[in-house]
């Protein structure tokens, strides 16, 4: 296995708009949403375009394996607790790569390159198998503190502030 995770560009948007509806996909079942009558998700195109041509705070990253795009995560400032941190904001990695340890390392391997002391992850409260696997990650890795918090924007999620070690 060769997982790389590379900062994506806007050559990468025909990949990243389609890995985004399949994430929507995942998404609906939590955020309720529909498609429309050409059967998509109602995403913001010109808002995928401004985070890959670094217009945006947001910066989105591909995940591939052995030169194939598996998923995508990606970063943003958040202020939360009376402070500014990033937010590892989405994550997605097709059904065929979980389990596979790819996420993790690509969380790993983008924290390590952001360099930040603190960061946030929020997991919708009814997805499971999300906040499973954030459990497993957190108590894998060496992080020196990871603490659940409530917000007035908690109502919809777990949210925790995940301390690098």
């Amino acid at each position: 296995m060769s997982i790389e995770i590379r900062k994506a560009d806007f050559d990468d948007f025909s990949a990243f708009k389609m890995l985004w509806q399949f994430y929507q996909y995942h998404q609906s079942s939590f955020s309720l949403e529909d498609i429309d009558e050409k059967g998509k998700f109602g995403i913001d195109e010109s808002y995928l375009e401004e985070v890959l041509k670094g217009q945006d705070d947001c910066d989105a990253y591909m995940i591939t394996n052995e030169q194939s795009i598996v998923g995508f995560v990606t970063v943003e400032p958040t202020d939360i607790l009376g402070k500014e941190m990033p937010e590892l904001s989405d994550i997605f990695i097709l059904p065929k790569y979980r389990g596979q340890g790819i996420a993790q390392y690509a969380i790993k391997k983008l924290m390590h390159i952001q360099e930040h002391k603190e960061w946030h992850v929020s997991v919708y409260l009814d997805d499971e198998s999300a906040l499973s696997f954030w459990q497993k990650h957190f108590k894998s890795l060496n992080y020196s503190n990871v603490k659940q918090v409530k917000t007035p924007d908690s109502q919809e999620f777990h949210e925790f502030v995940v301390q690098n070690a």
